[in-house]
């Protein structure tokens, strides 16, 4: 090793009696966060911007609302799997506030309290962090970016397939064309358990139970395995017959009382759970046992969940066989392919998955992702749905109708790379210009300290008048041209006696003066962006 350490290092011999104390141990990142370097943020940026353009091209025009919000904004509707999540924040507050878990609920706040109401439709896109307590893995970090859109004040099959055509086509527009579109529907469950002829109560507690299932990662199904235990339970507790036969001695009513004891153990509001009950009894018109009704809701379940294919397949059977326990959400998904047809969406690319579950407790109707395949397995890059009654639910008169998705910005360059289809940024594309100070004799002090200066003059008046980035260097010209390359510059501007302008594409050098370097740049500006001259 040749000559001292650097000033800055530290001495490699034994530690010196008169140095500081050592340095206090890393304090390191929080869990399920990461640091986002300049090249790989540069990326990330990069497929913000574009999407968020696309999202401009067809009308959404950005907002942004708060990071922190109140806790009960996301207990009202987000579902028990994302408030499980949340990260609630201490301070002067009387009342609990959060770290926005997701962007629609604060959105929809929004327009609900805007002063003036807003025209509808109400076109928005927003883009930044959310923030969830959650196990962390490989696409699971606890603080992550979503970029989408909310279209308020619109319903029907024009606006869904308006909704997902967007993400589909932002989604092409960043490189990935060969994109699943999985669609589902929560209103054929919702639906199917409101004609079913179940208390109220029992439907709404079986909503939540597949909320906070679907909210793991599972499907319908988990509302199939709670009503098989619920028969089970019923058949512990005797209630099997019908009014006036053995074993049924109390008829319905006690089939009633014991499923609302079961599912609504604490009562909570205005009534008693007596009242409540005698309410449910008089509602309960059925001829049937409720484990007969238990048994037959299991059974269509069973089948709803299992469909899943190409769309014009599983209309078909939906159509045949589950249009008259829900006719209304069967009629939607026909609706829906149909304007997507409009839309110019592939129905080759579109797979109707009647087993999918995102979201239900705050989804009302339709649901959606977008799946990519890459070596590793088919990714969800974007999700969303019809939150229709969120503005109620929040407190607002206004129209409540909504729809909107969310891609989650991080996963789409992780998707990318997977892929193979990173490719390293470049800081201007070889636009831009380096200015360095030319390096002259060790000991010239005074001129080194000149050739600064007039460096610094240069690039101030370049910035000025040059809509290309300049990037400032003391370094020497070796070191400087790798600089240059390191941060994608393709020019390398030297200022001592003479201002010299090195191209690193094509290996020349050429003297000119500032008047002369100012015209070479817009002329080299307008050849790489195609302006006539």
């Amino acid at each position: 090793m040749s000559g001292g350490p650097a000033p800055s290092r530290p001495a490699e011999a034994g530690p010196d009696p008169g140095a500081a104390a050592v340095a206090e141990r890393p304090v390191g990142r929080v869990r399920g966060t990461r640091d986002w370097l300049p090249d790989d943020f540069a990326r990330l940026a990069e497929i913000e911007r574009q999407l968020l353009d696309q999202f401009g091209r067809a009308g959404y025009r950005p907002v942004r609302t708060p990071i922190l919000e109140f806790a009960e904004l996301h207990e009202r509707k987000s579902g028990a799997g994302i408030v499980a999540k949340l990260f609630e924040v201490g301070g002067g507050e009387t009342t609990e506030v959060c770290l926005r878990p997701e962007l629609t609920a604060s959105l929809v706040r929004a327009y609900a309290e805007a002063e003036e109401p807003p025209p509808l439709p109400f076109r928005v896109s927003m883009s930044g962090p959310a923030f969830r307590f959650q196990p962390t893995g490989p696409g699971r970090d606890r603080e992550f970016t979503q970029v989408g859109v909310e279209l308020i004040g619109a319903g029907g099959a024009a606006a869904d397939a308006e909704v997902i055509w967007l993400a589909d086509w932002s989604l092409r527009s960043i490189g990935f064309g060969d994109a699943t579109i999985r669609v589902g529907h929560v209103g054929l469950i919702l639906e199917l358990l409101g004609r079913s002829g179940l208390p109220p109560a029992a439907v709404s507690a079986l909503v939540e139970s597949l909320s906070a299932a679907a909210a793991e990662g599972q499907n319908v199904r988990a509302i199939e395995a709670a009503l098989e235990r619920l028969s089970g339970w019923l058949g512990a507790t005797g209630d099997g017959g019908a009014p006036g036969q053995a074993g049924g001695a109390a008829g319905p009513a006690a089939g009633v009382e014991r499923l609302f004891r079961q599912l609504v153990p604490n009562v909570t509001g205005r009534r008693s759970g007596e009242e409540i009950i005698h309410r449910l009894t008089r509602k309960w018109t059925l001829g049937h046992t409720l484990a007969d009704v238990l048994g037959r809701v299991r059974e269509q379940v069973h089948a709803l969940a299992a469909l899943k294919g190409p769309a014009g397949e599983v209309l078909e059977r939906l159509e045949r066989d589950h249009a008259r326990h829900a006719p209304d959400s069967v009629a939607a998904l026909r609706d829906l392919m149909e304007a997507l047809g409009h839309h110019g969406v592939d129905p080759g690319r579109v797979e109707l998955d009647m087993g999918f579950g995102r979201g239900i407790g705050f989804y009302t109707q339709m649901i959606f992702e977008l799946v990519v395949p890459t070596p590793g397995g088919p990714r969800e890059v974007c999700g969303g749905g019809r939150y229709d009654g969120l503005a109620t639910v929040l407190g607002s008169p206004r129209d409540a109708r909504g729809a909107g998705f969310a891609f989650g910005l991080e996963r789409l360059l992780e998707v990318r790379e997977a892929r193979g289809e990173s490719r390293p940024h470049r800081n201007g594309d070889a636009r831009g210009y380096l200015v360095s100070a030319a390096s002259g004799p060790a000991s010239d002090a005074r001129r080194a300290a000149s050739n600064l200066a007039a460096a610094i003059d240069l690039a101030t008046f370049l910035r000025e008048r040059i809509n290309v980035p300049i990037v400032l260097s003391e370094l020497s010209f070796p070191a400087a041209v790798a600089q240059a390359r390191a941060l994608g510059l393709g020019q390398v501007v030297t200022v001592g006696p003479a201002i010299e302008v090195w191209n690193l594409e094509q290996g020349d050098v050429r003297s000119v003066r500032e008047g002369e370097l100012i015209e070479q740049m817009r002329a080299r500006l307008a050849v790489f962006r195609g302006d006539r001259p």
